[in-house]
């Protein structure tokens, strides 16, 4: 067991700065100091990332950043305590209640871009963990955090991606990036990668 008087801020710092989680014998309670100093250091990292982020780049969304990261670190303390009732992890994970859009959706991919990791770690464990649709619900829902892993596709709408340049293309990146051949069997994905690629697209991703 790791002690820490700041387990909430520590597991986030250190999944942002190594991509490692920190595992406890037992669910701590995330006080709201934690809450604030963990916004604050999500808010750095997202000033961070977006210098890299093409066109207009939406604000940060600090209710997202929290909710994202709550939801990674409790699933992460999920892997070891496995001895809850799907009432009680329905409310340790809730979904995401606010407005869905690219604001609440990049801010939030900071820490969910490494939820289906802790997914297909709980998938080898036990297939049959309560825990994983919850995850898998959040992680269609917020799929830009999901691509290049196991998702129903079907249910994606990708209305919202359609909309904001930014997140559009951060989203073909990033299956181009990994790869993801099956992000991009949509017809709306298709069209954008064809845009993309024009002529060359046997040449940059041979599989397509």
């Amino acid at each position: 067991m790791n002690e820490t008087k700041i387990p909430f801020l520590d597991t986030i710092y250190h999944l942002r700065t190594i991509e490692q989680v920190i595992l406890y014998d037992k669910l701590i309670t995330i006080s709201k100091k934690e809450e604030t100093e963990t916004i604050l250091f999500l808010e750095m990292e997202y000033d961070r990332e977006i210098l890299e982020y093409p066109g207009i780049v939406p604000v940060f969304n600090q209710e997202a950043a929290l909710w994202a990261a709550k939801t990674v670190y409790l699933a992460a303390q999920l892997l070891l305590n496995r001895a809850h009732k799907i009432s009680d992890l329905e409310l340790l994970l809730p979904k995401w209640k606010g407005q869905q859009d690219a604001s609440a959706i990049i801010s939030a991919d900071l820490c969910l871009r490494f939820l289906p990791q802790i997914a297909a770690e709980m998938k080898r464990i036990d297939p049959e963990d309560l825990v994983i649709p919850i995850l898998e619900k959040h992680l269609i829902q917020f799929h830009y955090s999901a691509i290049g892993f196991d998702i129903d596709t079907e249910s994606i709408n990708y209305d919202i991606v359609s909309v904001n340049e930014c997140l559009l293309q951060l989203y073909i990146d990033r299956i181009v990036h990994r790869k993801a051949v099956k992000s991009a069997q949509s017809d709306f994905i298709k069209k954008q990668l064809e845009i993309g690629f024009g002529d060359y697209k046997k040449i940059f991703w041979a599989q397509l």
